[in-house]
């Protein structure tokens, strides 16, 4: 699992490996988590923040003292994180860094 260093918590989404509320396909496969997490975000999201002129779609839930925040960066990858300006300059600092 990677984590990422930062004010607070972000990190790329894994399921948990004791995680066995899906079983259809019968697999803990990382390939499958990231569909299953992307169509929850493409489908679920509830929000939009732009960084540097750059829309990101993004899900917040959580109680209002505590809440989190998912958005898919430039390379495809689920970040999490408690901090929607965190996550977004995840997101976008990677997309400059590769520009």
């Amino acid at each position: 699992m990677k984590f990422m260093k930062t004010l607070s918590q972000t990190r790329i989404f894994r399921p948990p490996l004791y995680h066995q509320a899906l079983k259809s396909r019968g697999e803990q496969d990382p390939i499958f988590w990231k569909e299953v997490a992307m169509t929850f975000l493409d489908q679920k999201h509830n929000m939009e923040t732009s960084r540097n002129r750059y829309q990101i779609p993004m899900f917040q839930e959580g109680p209002p003292h505590k809440p989190y925040f998912i958005a898919i960066d430039n390379r495809e990858q689920i970040i999490i994180g408690s901090s929607k300006k965190i996550v977004a300059i995840h997101v976008v600092g990677e997309l400059e860094v590769l520009v």
